[in-house]
């Protein structure tokens, strides 16, 4: 989807000293409100800046980044940066922390009770590859995986790991009847990092930093809440790049012994 900032600048009462575009690739859920966002006016030029760009905002699943043409990425958590042979922290810059977040933990049923303690050593967990799966990833690195959780022996009554986005699009459009993860059933969040490709270049730099300091008027935070995100959050959900590697290499061990 694109859409246009320049009317927005020229409400600023300012002219465009530079004229750029800006592409931004988005966790899917995510994007539908960067798209109402910038359609709004967000990614103006701030005061003291003379860039007007016109922006483009994709809805990028986050294994599919490397084939997508961007300048900003917003992924679900950069925790996906320290994924082993992927690349992309040789790719990707941090912009920003946070510009959203995401409860990320188990998808119980529908009408549990999420205030009562919930032993996670004898649940038995459904996650998904965590080289495809943002949530199952921050799982194994703050929960770590065990034999169980890999080898799909789990059976129906397993608990999946999903983000509250998730939750909410599946009840939505399959009926699954599933409890978005609050309380105890939490045990992280996604906070949608703003990443800037490596060798952008100034124009366009500066026009990601409009878009950034834009975050910041009560039109985005109202689309947050509007869509069930919560506000930026001040850390990410934890782990470094040795925890990943280390939490992708045992769960690839329990993998090839299948």
């Amino acid at each position: 989807m694109t859409v246009y900032t320049l009317n927005a600048a020229i409400a600023h009462v300012q002219s465009c000293g530079t004229e750029t575009t800006l592409t931004v690739a988005a966790a899917p859920e995510l994007a539908p409100v960067l798209q109402d966002f910038v359609a709004e006016g967000g990614g103006a030029p701030a005061r003291g800046s003379d860039v007007c760009a016109e922006i483009t905002v994709d809805a990028v699943p986050t294994g599919e980044i490397a084939a997508a043409d961007a300048d900003v990425w917003i992924p679900e958590t950069d925790l996906v940066l320290e994924v082993p042979d992927a690349g992309l922290a040789d790719q990707w810059e941090h912009f920003a922390t946070s510009t959203a977040s995401d409860a990320v933990g188990l998808a119980l049923p529908e009408g549990a009770d999420t205030t009562v303690e919930i032993d996670f050593d004898s649940t038995a967990i459904a996650l998904e590859d965590p080289r495809k799966d943002p949530a199952s990833l921050v799982w194994i690195v703050i929960r770590g995986v065990d034999e169980a959780d890999v080898s799909g022996e789990t059976g129906s009554d397993a608990v999946p790991v999903m983000s509250a986005s998730e939750v909410r699009r599946r009840n939505a459009e399959a009926s699954a009847g599933l409890e978005p993860p609050d309380g105890y059933a939490q045990i992280g969040q996604f906070e949608y990092p703003m990443l800037v490709a490596a060798d952008l270049d100034d124009a366009r730099r500066e026009a990601a930093a409009n878009l950034l300091r834009s975050y910041s008027s009560p039109v985005y935070t109202n689309l947050l809440i509007e869509a069930g995100f919560g506000p930026a959050v001040p850390e990410r959900p934890g782990g470094s790049g040795s925890a990943v590697a280390a939490a992708l290499e045992t769960w690839e061990a329990y993998s090839s012994s299948d």
